[in-house]
């Protein structure tokens, strides 16, 4: 036999071998895996029996031994389950309410501290997940040298991700939806407005895409725990409207007492947070096997509801990526038209960085007369500057236009867009109606006019507060501007014009057949404000202090209050009622449940979905964080949370005087003529017509959609 056929066959025989091998190690992973599924599934019946063992003892009213079981039941789950966290959370949560029930507060909050670290395991690794899977997307589209053929991947990616939210926020309250659109999913969406930016827009399917997101961004966290409240309220359920209301309760206290100093929370504090957590996880359960088929975050540009001469401008704030994500912020407007078929354009304007220095420098004009605020005045330049920045761009777009519906992003929310003047010295809203609206989504072609029937004013509070009889510091004689930054020790002045603001407007609404009252001096406290929760009048106007603070970064300041140093926007920014003084002297008023300083927080918890109007008469109320695509989270977010229409809001100090002017003159207009948009664009003109050359005395004002 030759040596070839020798090597063939020797070749032949260990390929035999190998084969035989690697067939038998096959054949044995397969059995272990069979053999660790079928031991997966009796420890799965072990575990499903000891349950049912404890939540027998539990209807037997024998809770301590059940808690005993349950304990047996959790050390069990904690051995033999530690690929899946689902039998931990489900013993966990029983256990927590039976030891609710029995006041054992210790381990309430152990069992509390076991499911909060779950929790925060289970979104650390989703998170994770996300972030290599963006950098995996990243580097394959930096691989591409030709633009055009990644968009079918984008788009694919897109559709993902989109319905990764939708399943995501039907198991999430706001705060966990926030965190999520934030971490996981605005990189995606900032990656392809980068990648349209790059490429100049010039692929227009891609465009449409871009818009949808942003239109998805700018309303996906508005009203959410709101929605799902009000829908299983709806069932008429016992047991559910009794967990309702125990969530409210927990939230209400949980609020309040993250407004205070850590030294002076309540001991019970994080376990109420947990209970909170686990009552936000059983509502959404109850939401989603009654309302699954009802939610959708899906959006359409083409279903603006625009008609002929009018134009709608979604303005956008992305992170520039290039090759990695650099400090470059980009604003861009997509410009949605009728025209007479729906058309979309992407039109590039501007970095950030540009629209600060104009901002800066208009508030080192400004410094000598902006007593301590934090909002951005305007000038006379400054106005023809951003013109130039923000709409001169848009100027080809806009012709022929009669009214121009714009939904802000960024930094943009805090520009008075009326008092924008071309070279010509012409106001943009001389030239256009200017209509603001949180996005291009809640534009209706038929607009819904506010109800008028019923209205409450609230001014002329008495901030100052005695304990035991004793008066507290006199009030500081400082200039009546409604709100500002101001010291922690610092008093709230009382504001004389705002008595005689109310006073005129209720009287203003009884001659015209309304139903209206007022609240004053030590009658409008915050207690008073919050009973109007599911009850509220159709018409809220309030004239009082409003405060807000910027992100706060002073680590090693002491002594702060927490209106100042919280790390939630919604806790810096609030309104100032009755008796609010000594609080915040003090940090908190240990004589009354309500101390008067009414936070953007605890106004979001609030339910004033009859109202259908806020007018804020005060300073800075219409600031805030910016966070990213979502908007200000401050008073504007909040009331919009706690489901109000239509605000009214202003964007720096407000003199006493003239703000009475414009709101009587508003009010008269709007009751005549019924139509609240033409009230608001009108009175501008009219104040704009008294005080030419002083726009903060007019142009401050907002009004949202």
């Amino acid at each position: 036999m030759s040596s070839h056929k020798i090597l063939i066959i020797a070749i032949t025989t260990s390929l035999t071998r190998l084969i035989h091998i690697r067939l038998t190690t096959l054949i044995i992973f397969c059995f272990s895996i069979y053999s660790f599924s079928q031991s997966k599934e009796v420890l799965q019946q072990q575990f499903d029996q000891l349950v049912a063992e404890v939540t027998q003892l539990a209807k037997n009213g024998q809770l301590q031994e059940a808690v005993r079981k349950g304990e047996q039941a959790k050390t069990f789950a904690f051995e033999n389950f530690k690929d899946s966290n689902r039998n931990q959370q489900n013993i966990l949560n029983k256990l927590n309410f039976y030891y609710r029930f029995l006041n054992d507060y210790e381990n309430e909050l152990a069992t509390n501290i076991e499911l909060s670290k779950i929790r925060n395991a289970d979104l650390k690794k989703e998170q994770e997940t996300y972030t290599n899977s963006f950098k995996e997307l990243a580097e394959y589209y930096l691989s591409f040298e030709n633009p055009r053929a990644i968009i079918p991947i984008f788009k694919g990616v897109n559709e993902n991700i989109l319905r990764d939210t939708e399943q995501a926020f039907q198991y999430r309250f706001e705060d966990e939806r926030a965190v999520f659109l934030q971490n996981n999913i605005m990189p995606y969406i900032n990656l392809f407005q980068s990648f349209a930016y790059r490429t100049n827009y010039k692929y227009k399917n891609f465009n449409q895409i871009i818009t949808n997101n942003a239109l998805i961004a700018k309303g996906a966290l508005l009203n959410s725990s709101k929605d799902i409240l009000k829908n299983l309220e709806s069932l008429n359920d016992d047991i559910i409207n009794k967990k309702i209301k125990e969530y409210r309760e927990i939230k209400d206290f949980t609020t309040f007492q993250l407004s205070l100093n850590e030294n002076d929370r309540s001991d019970q504090l994080i376990t109420m947070q947990g209970r909170l957590i686990g009552l936000e996880s059983e509502l959404v359960l109850y939401h989603r096997r009654n309302f699954l088929e009802d939610f959708t975050l899906k959006r359409d540009w083409r279903r603006t509801q625009l008609k002929e001469n009018e134009v709608a401008v979604e303005f956008v704030r992305f992170n520039y990526f290039n090759k990695k994500w650099n400090d470059s912020i980009l604003y861009v407007a997509h410009v949605i038209k009728k025209n007479p078929n729906a058309s979309l354009d992407v039109i590039p304007l501007f970095e950030e960085k540009q629209l600060l220095n104009i901002i800066e420098s208009a508030s080192a004009d400004k410094q000598g007369n902006s007593r301590g605020s934090k909002a951005h005045k305007i000038n006379n330049k400054t106005t023809e500057d951003l013109y130039n920045l923000i709409i001169k761009p848009l100027e080809s777009h806009l012709e022929g236009e009669k009214t121009i519906y714009f939904s802000p992003d960024g930094i943009l929310h805090q520009i008075a867009f009326a008092a924008l003047v071309n070279s010509k010295g012409k106001l943009l809203t001389e030239r256009f109606n200017l209509v603001q609206v949180n996005s291009s989504t809640s534009i209706k072609r038929i607009p819904n006019q506010p109800k008028s029937k019923t209205a409450l004013f609230i001014g002329g509070i008495d901030y100052s507060y005695n304990t035991e009889g004793k008066p507290m510091t006199k009030q500081s004689a400082l200039p009546k501007f409604r709100g500002r930054i101001r010291a922690e020790n610092e008093n709230w002045p009382y504001l004389k014009g705002t008595k005689k603001e109310i006073e005129n407007l209720t009287a203003l609404f009884n001659a015209k057949g309304k139903t209206s009252n007022y609240f004053t001096e030590k009658g409008a406290n915050e207690n008073a404000i919050k009973k109007l929760s599911g009850d509220s009048p159709n018409i809220l106007h309030i004239a009082t202090h409003g405060f807000f603070y910027d992100n706060y970064t002073d680590k090693n300041e002491v002594n702060s209050n927490e209106y100042k140093t919280s790390t939630n926007p919604l806790l810096r920014s609030g309104l100032v009622f009755a008796g609010a003084n000594y609080a915040w002297q003090n940090g908190y008023n240990p004589y009354e449940k309500e101390d008067g300083i009414l936070t953007a927080l605890e106004i979001s918890n609030l339910d004033l979905s009859q109202t259908d109007l806020v007018v804020l008469s005060a300073c800075e109320t219409g600031l805030g964080d910016i966070k990213g695509n979502e908007g200000v989270y401050g008073l504007q977010r909040a009331f919009k949370m706690a489901g109000v229409d239509l605000i009214m809001m202003s964007l720096w100090e407000v003199p006493d005087l003239e703000t009475a002017e414009f709101m009587t003159s508003f009010y008269e207009l709007w009751l005549e003529n019924d139509d609240i948009r033409q009230a608001f664009i009108e009175t501008q003109r009219k104040m704009h017509n008294l005080y030419p050359n002083n726009p903060e005395k007019w142009a401050a004002f907002v009004l949202i959609e």
